[in-house]
């Protein structure tokens, strides 16, 4: 009797595992973990990663105040044909989030870099958007020595050169008054007021869309590494930022709002001119999301970029 019942016992789990590994191999299986990565000057961070998909490897890195989540239009049509792997940054989404100033276009690039070789990727193609296209930019910089770990880039709407953050600046930098306000405000508004900001005026924001853009914001150090973001970009906005990205050899692929009111579409245009291997596609209709705004005319640019 107990032999049968191992028996059986033997062959469901076999059965579940052949089960599970069925899902785990089909494009819309979802595999999340999280990665423990180093880098000088910086605390052990355990950053958190989804995988969807097989095939050649697809990085994603969102922008400020986003997460994976950012990516829910558009990860579903690349992970047919790709491994795409969603990357929560440091102090966004499910990541880590530890105090202190390493919040950096800089810092994050290292622990991307780090990231890449942990898992040991090869031929990825790093897609970052916003400040996650910076992000990109400099870790294709720190791995320039490693140049098959990095085969293409894809840079959408990133504040990689210097800009104009007078306003914005200001009010950062007053003593005391960010951390106040954004102790102090719902989640669900800071995420109103960051898709208002980002998004073409007059288009609507479905409640899901607020409900999980603001998620990570319950978190008070999603807060505090929202401001010591902010403040890391303003202090590196300076007017020979792009002086080392001529030596990015990688293909890259520009993709622009053309009415972007964050990040002007000027600032493509000289990154095209700066990138050896850079070509600028523009998007209508979208401001500064185009992965919410205009996903499908985003994943046309996208595949034809993958594809050429």
């Amino acid at each position: 009797m107990k032999i049968a019942r191992l028996a059986r016992t033997t062959i469901l789990n076999a059965l579940l595992i052949a089960f599970l590994s069925m899902l785990c191999g089909s494009a819309s299986a979802r595999l999340a973990y999280r990665v423990a990565v180093s880098a000088p000057g910086q605390p052990r961070t355990l950053l958190y990663a989804e995988e969807y998909g097989q095939g050649p490897t697809i990085l994603l890195l969102h922008g400020l105040g986003a997460s994976t989540f950012t990516w829910r239009h558009i990860r579903p049509a690349l992970a047919r044909d790709y491994r795409v792997i969603a990357l929560d940054l440091k102090g966004f989404g499910r990541s880590d989030k530890p105090t202190g100033r390493h919040y950096s276009a800089a810092d994050q690039a290292a622990l991307v870099a780090a990231f890449i070789r942990k898992r040991e990727l090869a031929g990825v193609t790093l897609i970052g958007h916003s400040f996650g296209g910076t992000v990109a930019l400099l870790t294709a910089l720190k791995l320039d020595r490693e140049p098959d770990r990095i085969e293409r880039l894809v840079v959408m709407d990133a504040p990689a050169l210097k800009q104009n953050f007078s306003d914005v600046a200001q009010l950062v930098r007053t003593p005391g008054l960010p951390n106040a306000v954004i102790t102090a405000t719902p989640p669900e508004l800071i995420a109103r007021l960051l898709l208002r900001f980002a998004r073409a005026p007059g288009r609507d924001t479905p409640e899901a869309d607020i409900r999980g853009y603001a998620a990570p914001f319950d978190d008070l150090g999603s807060r505090q590494a929202f401001l010591a973001t902010v403040q890391a970009i303003l202090d590196a906005n300076k007017r020979r930022m792009g002086a080392r990205y001529t030596s990015i050899q990688q293909s890259t692929l520009l993709v622009w709002c053309r009415r972007d009111r964050i990040v002007p579409l000027a600032t493509g245009r000289k990154l095209a001119r700066l990138l050896p291997n850079a070509r600028l596609a523009i998007l209508k209709k979208c401001n500064h999301l185009p992965q919410d705004e205009v996903p499908k005319a985003l994943l046309a640019k996208l595949r034809s970029f993958l594809e050429y």
